[in-house]
């Protein structure tokens, strides 16, 4: 009898320690920034049409290259009109540089454009700023795409 109720305590533990140990990595997996999850977030607002949301997710060259939050706005506002909807965003990839504060996010992007759906891949280079976090600082998908072989899809010039 003793050996049965030490075997239910020890079960009881271990399927607590697991329920914790669950807890804590799902936590700190929606707490915990990666470049991932900016590069997900900045598409997602885009989607939701919370262009300025978007805007606080780019620095470095992409800021300079997007201009201003009116500019980088009107932009996406204009797609947008034009029947243009981000319909799903995935990451496809991860892939360090020989910089640590610096990854290369890749996604694709399917939207919904005159009437079909069609998948973009782009290359995002995403850099851990002091102050700030993880924060896109260049698209870096033509540089990705000369590396790669086989089928890929090319951006259009005015790169989401």
């Amino acid at each position: 009898m003793k050996i049965v109720r030490s075997i239910g305590k020890f079960f009881s533990y271990f399927l607590l320690c697991i329920l914790i140990v669950f807890f804590v990595w799902f936590v700190s997996y929606l707490i915990i920034p990666t470049p991932q999850k900016t590069v997900r977030s900045f598409f997602t607002h885009i989607k939701l049409e919370n262009y300025q949301k978007a805007y606080q997710l780019i620095d470095g060259k992409y800021l300079e290259k997007r201009g201003t939050l009116v500019n980088f706005s009107t932009e996406y506002k204009l797609a947008v009109e034009s029947g243009t909807r981000t319909k799903k965003i995935v990451i496809s990839g991860v892939e360090a540089t020989k910089n640590p504060k610096q990854k290369i996010v890749s996604v694709v992007v399917s939207v919904l454009y005159i009437g079909s759906v069609v998948d973009t891949q782009g290359s995002y280079l995403v850099e851990k700023i002091n102050g700030k976090g993880w924060r896109i600082v260049d698209n870096v998908t033509n540089q990705q795409n000369k590396k790669k072989t086989g089928n890929t899809t090319m951006l259009p010039k005015s790169n989401p």
